[in-house]
C-alpha cells in the first residue's frame, strides 16, 4: 500500500509542477504579448511623429524659397492642400483643409503610423492660390487650436492665429458625432472620415480668424476609450518669418551688389565683381521718416534718396536709378515692393561707399556686432524689423515712420554707425541683420 500511496504522490506533485509550467508560460505569453503591442504602437507613434517633423521642415522650406524664380511667388507663402490626393497642391478654398501635397513639395509620399496620408490646413493669409497681399512680417496667421483639454493655444482671431496645422489622422473610428469613418474609394476625399470632433472642436473643418479651429489629441474619456486619434503639428508666423526674413535680407543684399557692380556682373558666393562695370558706389538711402516710401502700390515717384543721410529705408528712386529688373525697383509689381517689404528693412551705408566715391574709397565704415566677434569697415547694414515686439505698433502712418517701432537695442542708434545682430542688453531683440562684407 505504501508503493502504491507514493506513486500517487509522485503523479500528483507532477502534475502540480505541469500546472504551475502552464501557469507561467501563460503568464509569460501574456506579458510578451503585451511588449510586443506597446513596441507596434511605439514604432507607429515615432514614424507619426517623424512624418509630422518631416512635412513641417518641407513646408517652412518652402515658404523660405519662394520667390527665388522670377514671377508671382513671394517669400513666406505656402502651397494650397492637396484636394483630390494625387500629391500636388490645388486651388484653395475659403478655409483651406486636404492632404499634404507631397508633390508640390518635393518630398516622399509622408504615411502616419497607420499607413495614412497627412492632412494639411493653411492659413488665408499665407496660402498662394489665390494670393491675399501683403505678406511680410506683419501678417498675423489666422488658424485656432486648443489642447486636449480643450484650452486655447493659438486664437486665429487674435493676434496670435497659426500659418499651418499638419495632421496625422490614424487609424478610422467612430466619431463622437456618430459619423463611422470609412475610408474605401467612395469616400477618399472626405475629411470628415480622416479627422475626429471631440469638445465641440471638429477637426475636419475650420474658419480662418475664428475660434473654430483644431484640437490636438490622442483624447481619452473617462474609462481611457480614445475618442479622438488625431496628432497634430502646428507652424507659427515666427517659424515661418525667422528665416524668411533671413532670405529677404539676403536677397536686398544681392541686388545692392547688382546696383553696385552691374546687373549680371557679381560673384554672390564672395561679393565681388566679376568684371568693371555698374556704379561702383552705394545709393543714399531714403529717409526712414519719408511717408511716399509706405505702401504696396507703384512707387514710380517719391521714396528718393536723402542724400543727407546714410541709414533710412531702400529708396524706390535713387540718384542713380535701379536697373530695370531690380527687386528694389518700386514700380514692376515684384514680390518686395508689393508685399510692403520696403516698409520693413532698414537700410545703412558707410559714408565711405555713397554716390560720389569708387570702390568705397572713401571716409567711414559701419560696425556690426555679433555674437562672436566685431565686424569693422563694413559697407552695408541690411536689418530686417522682424515682427512687432511689446510696445511697438505700426498701425498708423506715423508709426511707420518711427524707427521704434521696428529696430532694437543698438540698432535704433543708428547716428553712431554701429548696429548688431543680437541684444547686447539681453533686451526682446529680433531684427535680422546682415553686411557687406
Amino acid at each position: 500500500m505504501k508503493h502504491h500511496s507514493n506513486i500517487k504522490l509522485n503523479q500528483r506533485g507532477a502534475s502540480l509542477i505541469i500546472l504551475v509550467l502552464i501557469l507561467v508560460l501563460g503568464g509569460l505569453a501574456v506579458v510578451f504579448s503585451s511588449l510586443d503591442g506597446q513596441s507596434i504602437r511605439v514604432e507607429r507613434d515615432k514614424k507619426t511623429h517623424d512624418a509630422l517633423a518631416e512635412a513641417k521642415l518641407a513646408l517652412i522650406g518652402y515658404a523660405t524659397r519662394s520667390g527665388l524664380a522670377t514671377g508671382a511667388a513671394r517669400p513666406g507663402e505656402l502651397p494650397c492642400p492637396d484636394a483630390n490626393n494625387d500629391g500636388s497642391s490645388d486651388v484653395c478654398a475659403v478655409n483651406a483643409v486636404g492632404r499634404l501635397p507631397w508633390r508640390t513639395l518635393g518630398i516622399n509620399d509622408l504615411r502616419d503610423g497607420d499607413g495614412e496620408r497627412l492632412w494639411y490646413a493653411v492659413s488665408t493669409s499665407f496660402k498662394n492660390n489665390p494670393r491675399i497681399y501683403p505678406l511680410n512680417s506683419d501678417t498675423l496667421g489666422t488658424i485656432s487650436l486648443r489642447d486636449s483639454a480643450g484650452n486655447m493655444l493659438n486664437d486665429g482671431s487674435a493676434n496670435n492665429g497659426l500659418v499651418a496645422v499638419i495632421v496625422s489622422p490614424s487609424a478610422p473610428m467612430t466619431r463622437q458625432d456618430g459619423v463611422e469613418q470609412v475610408r474605401d474609394v467612395a469616400n477618399i476625399n472626405n475629411a470628415i472620415n480622416y479627422m475626429d470632433i471631440v469638445l465641440g472642436e471638429d477637426n475636419q473643418n475650420f474658419v480662418n480668424g475664428n475660434v473654430n479651429g483644431f484640437i490636438s489629441g490622442p483624447i481619452k474619456d473617462a474609462t481611457g476609450n480614445i475618442i479622438l486619434n488625431d496628432k497634430l503639428v502646428s507652424i507659427s508666423r515666427r517659424e515661418i518669418m525667422m528665416p524668411v526674413e533671413r532670405r529677404v535680407a539676403a536677397t536686398v543684399i544681392n541686388a545692392l551688389l547688382d546696383y553696385f557692380c552691374g546687373s549680371g556682373n557679381v560673384n554672390y558666393d564672395t561679393n565681388a565683381c566679376l568684371a568693371v562695370g555698374g556704379s561702383r558706389s552705394y545709393p543714399h538711402p531714403a529717409n526712414f521718416a519719408e511717408s511716399t516710401c509706405l505702401g504696396i502700390g507703384n512707387l514710380a515717384a517719391g521714396c528718393t534718396s536723402d542724400l543727407a543721410v546714410n541709414h533710412g529705408r531702400l529708396p524706390a528712386n535713387p540718384n542713380l536709378s535701379w536697373d530695370t529688373t531690380s527687386l528694389l525697383l518700386g514700380s514692376n509689381g515684384n514680390w518686395f515692393q508689393r508685399n510692403g517689404w520696403r516698409e520693413q528693412v532698414h537700410y545703412a551705408v558707410a559714408p565711405a561707399c555713397l554716390m560720389g566715391t569708387t570702390d568705397c574709397d572713401g571716409a567711414g565704415f559701419l560696425t556690426l556686432n555679433t555674437s562672436l566677434v566685431n565686424t569693422v569697415n563694413v559697407n552695408v547694414i541690411v536689418a530686417v524689423g522682424g515682427e512687432m515686439l511689446a510696445g511697438q505698433s505700426r498701425a498708423s502712418v506715423a508709426d511707420k515712420l518711427n524707427e521704434t517701432n521696428y529696430l532694437e537695442d543698438e540698432n535704433l542708434t543708428t547716428a553712431d554707425d554701429v548696429y548688431t545682430n543680437l541684444s547686447l542688453m539681453g533686451n526682446p531683440f529680433n531684427d535680422r541683420v546682415l553686411s557687406l562684407p
